[in-house]
């Protein structure tokens, strides 16, 4: 095997691992998200309850639910797809598509191996990329939640007290 064949095969390997760290930033946004749901549904429902509600837990709560709502807009444009590619692509689904198949099957069936280790290097740095902007997104939402329940508790503690 050469040594590019062998270095094509790592290639695989490392974007496989990069789609990993990209389904892992999704499956937390749902952590986040139902999280989040559950505080908003608590705090209107305490909200709705509460005999008075001092200007202390109106603050409160506008500003738990303020917090709430920008962690899921954090969370949601996570995501968002990044769907900007290359114009010239055996891997990516994107450029593969707007290809005709014929097209696509002779030019991959042609292609060298190190036409190929290019392809999938500039591949891992773009899934790389969307990675690294997903889990920002993640954490801030993660930050953002937390600031929220802070608020959320003191809210909820002076809106369901006697």
């Amino acid at each position: 095997m050469s040594e590019n064949s062998s270095r094509l095969q790592t290639a695989q390997w490392v974007i496989e691992r990069q789609l990993a760290w990209i389904v892992a930033a999704d499956a937390k946004v749902a952590v986040v998200v139902a999280i989040d749901t559950a505080m908003i549904a608590a705090l209107a429902t305490a909200f709705a309850a509460a005999k008075s509600a001092t200007p202390w837990a109106i603050a409160l709560s506008l500003t738990a639910a303020l917090l709430t709502v920008v962690a899921m807009a954090c969370a949601a444009t996570s995501l968002l797809p990044r769907t900007s590619g290359p114009q010239s692509s055996f891997l990516y689904f994107g450029t593969i598509a707007r290809s005709p198949p014929a097209d696509y099957v002779e030019a991959f069936s042609k292609a060298s191996v190190d036409e190929l280790l290019h392809d999938w290097a500039l591949q891992i740095h773009r899934n790389a990329e969307i990675a690294a902007r997903k889990h920002l997104l993640v954490r801030r939402a993660v930050g953002w939640s937390f600031a929220g329940a802070f608020a959320w508790v003191f809210a909820i503690g002076l809106l369901v007290r006697p």
